[in-house]
């Protein structure tokens, strides 16, 4: 095998990291509502150029990460500053992620066990992945994608009884502030957050492809959530205001002759899946940051020293 990340590789981890996100799509109806189609329409739009500069960054600074462009573009003193900021939302980053997945557990699947358990066992095998390196993490976005397709269309053929058109009227309704508000939180989060496989930059096979991969990875992974975001407002309608997480909801009320039921739990397996692969990247990142902050090569010590401290720190950062 040739090594290295390649493009498809690149592109499906991309859209991965995205689709990982979709337990935050709540926080769109509070805003506009049945509308929020239209938000993320508007975010892709403008992550696309975003994403654009991405691409040009590591084509301009073939086989260096991005700290090591920070350095190259600011200087050792100013790139070192702006490089431990990142390091710090890369950290921040992979708490809340690791504080999603102990609620989301916790509030749906074992409901009696211990967070400190959930963080424990989820983040210790975030910590067996990140140590095979980026490319084998990688590796695996292709088969994970396609299953979750996969079963994101089987469920959603399941739904189509309970699925109701006129929830997703009236449009354009909702004042032009909201709207772009709503913009604004999904291209701030998720879409612009793939800005971290730039730590992996070194590994890339075709640097100068990094562009292509990643807008191609933005689209697939902003096309799952506009389908999520409709789908479920197409079924749930004003209902979307008050649940707690809207996409799992949904899922529950698939019931095909009483046979086919529970399926909810299905989606749990992967939804989990899914963060443990976008957590698994933040912590890669995290680890060689430290070690390219500080130039130390041999920083496989840094991974188990960075899930310690998530681990700690997604247990007091938020009560709820």
């Amino acid at each position: 095998m040739k090594k290295g990340i390649s493009v498809k590789q690149l592109t499906y981890s991309a859209g991965l990291f995205i689709i990982a996100s979709n337990l935050l799509t709540k926080s769109l109806y509070a805003y506009t509502k049945n509308e929020s189609w239209i938000a993320v329409v508007l975010a892709t739009a403008v992550s696309v150029v975003l994403v654009s500069v991405y691409g040009k960054l590591v084509e301009s600074y073939p086989g260096l990460s991005l700290f090591g462009i920070n350095d190259a573009v600011f200087g050792i003193a100013g790139g070192k500053f702006i490089s431990a900021v990142y390091l710090f939302f890369f950290f921040s980053l992979a708490v809340l992620n690791t504080r999603d997945v102990g609620s989301f557990v916790s509030s749906y699947v074992l409901p009696s066990t211990p967070l400190n358990l959930i963080y424990s066992a989820f983040l210790f095998i975030c910590i067996c992945a990140v140590k095979k390196g980026a490319v084998k993490m990688t590796q695996y976005s292709t088969l994970i994608l396609v299953i979750y397709l996969t079963l994101l269309i089987i469920l959603t053929c399941l739904l189509i009884p309970k699925i109701e058109p006129q929830n997703l009227q009236p449009v354009f309704m909702i004042p032009v502030k909201y709207t772009l508000m709503s913009a604004h939180l999904v291209t701030m989060l998720p879409y612009a957050e793939i800005f971290v496989f730039l730590m992996m930059a070194g590994h890339f096979r075709k640097p100068e492809t990094t562009g292509k991969a990643l807008r191609r990875g933005l689209l697939i992974g902003a096309a799952v959530i506009f389908f999520l975001v409709v789908r479920d407002i197409a079924v749930l309608g004003g209902y979307t205001l008050y649940i707690t997480n809207p996409t799992f909801s949904t899922i529950r009320l698939i019931d095909v002759g009483d046979i086919l039921t529970r399926l909810e739990t299905i989606s749990a397996v992967f939804q989990i899946t899914v963060l443990f692969f976008k957590i698994s990247i933040l912590v890669y990142a995290l680890t060689v940051g430290i070690g390219q902050l500080f130039n130390i090569r041999e920083n496989g010590i840094f991974t188990t020293v960075a899930g310690a401290l998530i681990l700690v720190c997604a247990g007091f950062i938020f009560k709820s």
